[in-house]
């Protein structure tokens, strides 16, 4: 290679930088701490090479055989500038290899957090998203302190002394069998602390790692906090969301919430899309999530992220505060218009999308044996909401109809889905948390089915005593309520969720009415078909024992 050939590389090295992705070149940045010392070696050799005949010296090592390996060969059949390609060749498959193999550490956080800080200042998102996810798990490893170093560093330093620390509670006396197990697990303990006390003192020679776990949590903070970001992450790159959501920090809470709170906002946002094209069952009762479904498949693939990330606050109070604010936005006035469109309006409406969500987050918590009830009484608040704005007093609104309104076809949805969820008992193991049904009277407070048969009971408190719900709409909103009960057999597991439903319609849930709700009932009851109404004998004789008819004098 000639000193024009190298010139001409250079050009070329130069040419083939600018052309690379922006993406390509920030990672470069990551590894300078190696690749510049080796480019200076590569390209120090080269110019000696270059300019050998005016920088070589001989070879002055008493071994001949040494210096034959170090002296070119008289007969010209390898050069200096042979030597130098080979230089650059060897350079080039080392940069390569390197740039390919070498993976960030704890001390790339800084230059990772300058290139991050640059991107969000210039508004260079799509960029910062494809440099920063590969990193997103040494980002959260480092800022919890789950490095190898830095865990051998608290353990010197016994950093996690509170965290070992028990809370002194009474505890029954054992038997005299247990003494001696007891004085053992005690004396061990004695000697397992002892022995971290002794070495304590290494803590000033392990590296403690605070400077690259502030480094990740800074970044992590410009991340989770940058609006500007958030926007450009529910509107152009919904796909990236569950890795930022994943990031287990306490910042990630927030971020969660405001992130659900906008994509329930936008009826065009990709939870939408991805709620309409969720609609197949799987095995058990629950819902076949696909992975093209990203945002469902992190929520609800494992049930138990939407528990930690408390998944149905945001959404939830979202749609209570729309209904609520339906009088000035005009949002009532279309829930009290004719329902004739409504399934093809459905999939944009933001309740019923919010609906639809709880279904699912629910459904799935109850199949995967999640042990919480996931706040599924939001359902009879929307139920209280729609009833306050709640009219069929507009021109061509037949009151009679199956769905006077959408209005109505909303309270239809809650109520049925209410009910799906507690002859979901059906589908469940003895096994699971959620079959866990008692016989009484207490509600529990983590088995789904029977909340949803509490807040079954509160919804219908909400419609019998309503003066706005006229008594056809809320007479067939009991029927399928009946309907629930009727399909649940009188024995085994599911005689006592039958049992439970029973008791908490009759006892309007958890809200104890007067006895003008026994009486909307009773109403409801002779309104029903007889065929219906026969299968459910149980369920009139309950309501009958709770509220009798009152003793006319003679």
């Amino acid at each position: 290679m000639t000193l024009d050939g190298f010139l001409s590389f250079l050009a070329l090295f130069i040419a083939f930088y600018a052309i690379v992705s922006p993406v390509t070149r920030l990672r470069a940045q990551l590894h300078l701490a190696v690749q510049i010392p080796l480019a200076l070696l590569a390209v120090s050799l080269v110019l000696y090479f270059e300019f050998f005949s005016l920088l070589g010296q001989p070879c002055r090592l008493p071994n001949a055989g040494a210096c034959g390996w170090l002296v070119f060969p008289k007969d010209g059949s390898f050069t200096p500038p042979q030597a130098a390609f080979l230089v650059v060749f060897i350079w080039m498959i080392l940069a390569w290899g390197l740039n390919f193999l070498l993976k960030p550490g704890p001390r790339s956080l800084v230059t990772i957090g300058k290139i991050v800080q640059a991107l969000l200042y210039e508004h260079r998102f799509a960029e910062l998203l494809d440099f920063i996810r590969p990193h997103l798990g040494l980002i959260e490893t480092v800022a919890e302190r789950r490095l190898g170093r830095q865990k051998v560093h608290d353990w010197v330093a016994d950093a996690d002394w509170l965290r070992r620390q028990r809370i002194r509670t009474f505890k029954p006396v054992g038997s005299e069998e247990d003494e001696p197990e007891q004085l053992r697990a005690v004396y061990g303990k004695r000697m397992y602390e002892a022995f971290r006390r002794r070495i304590r003192w290494m803590r000033h020679i392990v590296p403690a790692g605070h400077k690259a776990q502030v480094g990740a949590e800074n970044i992590a903070r410009m991340l989770l906090r940058s609006e500007e970001l958030r926007n450009f992450l529910v509107t152009m790159r919904p796909d990236a969301l569950p890795d930022l959501m994943a990031i287990k920090l306490q910042l990630r809470f927030d971020f969660s919430d405001k992130v659900l709170r906008d994509l329930i906002a936008d009826s065009g946002s990709k939870l939408y899309q991805e709620i309409e094209h969720n609609q197949n069952l799987a095995a058990k009762g629950g819902y076949a999530i696909p992975d093209e479904n990203v945002l469902l498949r992190f929520l609800f693939g494992d049930a138990e992220v939407a528990h930690k990330l408390g998944a149905w606050k945001p959404v939830g109070d979202a749609v209570i505060n729309t209904i609520r604010a339906g009088v000035k936005s005009g949002y009532a006035a279309y829930l009290n218009d004719r329902a004739d469109n409504f399934d093809d309006e459905r999939w944009r409406d933001m309740t019923f999308v919010g609906i639809r969500y709880f279904d699912i987050m629910v459904t799935e918590a109850m199949r995967q044996g999640v042990p919480y009830h996931m706040w599924l009484f939001y359902l009879p608040l929307f139920v209280t909401e729609l009833e306050e704005i709640y009219d069929t007093s507009g021109q061509n609104i037949d009151s009679i109809a199956e769905f006077p309104t959408r209005n109505a076809r909303l309270i239809y949805e809650i109520v049925d889905v209410l009910g799906n969820w507690v002859r979901n008992i059906t589908h469940l193991d003895k096994a699971s948390p959620h079959a866990a049904i008692s016989n009484d009277g207490e509600f529990s407070s983590g088995s789904i089915p029977a909340d949803a048969a509490v807040a079954l009971g509160n919804a219908m408190v909400t419609v019998a005593l309503s003066d706005r719900i006229g008594d056809t709409f809320a007479g067939y909103l009991h029927d399928c309520v009946l309907s629930d009960i009727s399909s649940l057999p009188r024995a085994g597991l599911e005689g006592r969720m039958r049992a439970t439903l029973i008791r908490t319609i009759v006892a309007g849930g958890n809200r104890y009415p007067h006895a003008r709700y026994g009486e909307r009932l009773k109403t409801f009851v002779a309104m029903a078909d007889h065929v219906l109404r026969g299968s459910v004998k149980d369920y009139t004789d309950a309501l009958e024992a709770a509220f009798p008819e009152p003793r006319r004098c003679k």
